[in-house]
């Protein structure tokens, strides 16, 4: 049985879609930047999490600190293949994961802040 796919032309065209998309990858590249303009390579150890009980509760490499956004655009990538698969059963689920994709987005500018004002 052959895979019959939605093609991704359409799938971008759908408004919510694009819309959801786009503003998450802006979101995802606004945090490369934020972190890639404050956070310089130094040889010294950075904060990289910070609990309220107890404090700084991991520290390492600068370079860590990309991990954040690596999480994110994985998150955009991995929700956006899903919702380009189940788009045409179903279009709610598409427009949740994208959605989805989107609040984390928002959540890791949080921490991106949060890694920058805890380590400048």
């Amino acid at each position: 049985m052959p895979l019959d796919t939605y093609p991704m032309k359409l799938y971008l065209r759908h408004l919510p879609n694009r819309i959801m998309l786009l503003s998450s990858v802006t979101a995802n590249l606004l945090i490369w930047g934020w972190l890639a303009w404050n956070i310089r390579p130094q040889e010294a150890a950075i904060f990289l999490h910070y609990n309220v009980l107890f404090g700084v509760d991991l520290i390492g490499p600068w370079q860590r600190v990309f991990y954040v956004p690596l999480a994110g655009l994985s998150i955009i990538l991995v929700n956006a293949f899903i919702g380009w698969f189940l788009f045409p059963k179903d279009k709610f689920a598409a427009h949740v994961l994208n959605g989805a994709a989107l609040l984390s987005q928002i959540f890791l500018i949080v921490v991106a802040a949060l890694l920058v004002f805890l380590n400048v």
